[in-house]
């Protein structure tokens, strides 16, 4: 599956958010400790994947940061 910078970046958040809000319903005593481990781990592990990952469709990370170079020299 190919992903441009923009879905990595959404899929990114959303993963830290499903370990964020896990790991806050699990200190709060809202979901058991190993379910809310669970959960939080595995977003956690998958949220390190897809920030390794580079983007390989259309605008991938390459061409934002070459975008980005070339509004910095316009100026």
């Amino acid at each position: 599956m190919k992903l441009n910078k923009n879905q990595l970046d959404l899929l990114g958040t959303l993963l830290g958010v499903i370990a964020g809000i896990s790991t806050v319903l699990t200190t709060q005593g809202v979901i058991d400790q190993k379910v809310g481990g669970s959960i939080s781990g595995i977003a956690t592990v998958l949220l390190g994947i897809v920030v390794q990952r580079p983007a390989d469709a259309k605008p991938t990370t390459e061409d934002l940061e070459n975008e980005e170079v070339n509004e910095i020299t316009r100026h």
